[in-house]
């Protein structure tokens, strides 16, 4: 009963269901902001889905072999995949003069670069960083009295990871304090 609960926690809090939470958070924040329709979906296709197709594709193809990646050395093409995808859409908001959301994606692009760059050398939990720069990212402009809970999730999300043996406590509590510490003091250097 516990592992399949923690397999379901991994499954509703997975970083391809919450990067997309992410951006839309961003978009949300950048639409309040005057930001037009047409460049959201653009960065949408380029910062969700192409990764999302890119995962798919080297799943078919036996590249990746489980949904989780479990194997660290099968991550590095998907990683750096994402960031290049990612970069397209940092320097179209820039260059479209969207400097919030500049800002904003620019914090997420260099704490994908710092993951990418660790997992070349140790497995870190993209679950916990995940969820983590979720709770930065929504504490930080909404603020902590409203999504404190925010942090039960993550703890849960932790445990999940542990518990079906696709992470260390190590490695989930390194990636969650590292977007955590990233993505807060990115967000509040950037304002």
């Amino acid at each position: 009963m516990k592992r399949k609960l923690a397999w379901a926690i991994s499954r509703v809090f997975d970083p391809v269901v919450e990067i997309p939470i992410l951006l839309a958070g961003s978009v949300y924040y950048a639409l309040s902001n005057g930001l037009r329709w047409r460049f959201l979906v653009m960065l949408l296709v380029v910062d969700a889905l192409l990764p999302a197709l890119y995962m798919a594709y080297g799943l078919v193809k036996g590249k990746i072999k489980d949904w989780d990646i479990t194997r660290r050395e099968e991550r590095m093409g998907l990683y750096f995949f994402t960031i290049f995808a990612h970069l397209f859409g940092v320097v179209a908001a820039y260059a479209v003069g969207k400097t919030d959301l500049f800002e904003i994606l620019l914090v997420f692009w260099t704490m994908a670069v710092v993951f990418a760059v660790v997992t070349l050398f140790w497995k870190i939990s993209v679950h916990a960083g995940t969820n983590a720069a979720v709770v930065a990212f929504f504490n930080h402009y909404y603020g902590w009295d409203r999504f404190w809970w925010l942090v039960l999730i993550l703890i849960v999300v932790l445990w999940s990871r542990v518990e079906i043996k696709k992470h260390t406590w190590a490695q989930v509590l390194v990636g969650a304090t590292l977007a955590l510490v990233w993505v807060s003091l990115g967000l509040q250097w950037l304002g």
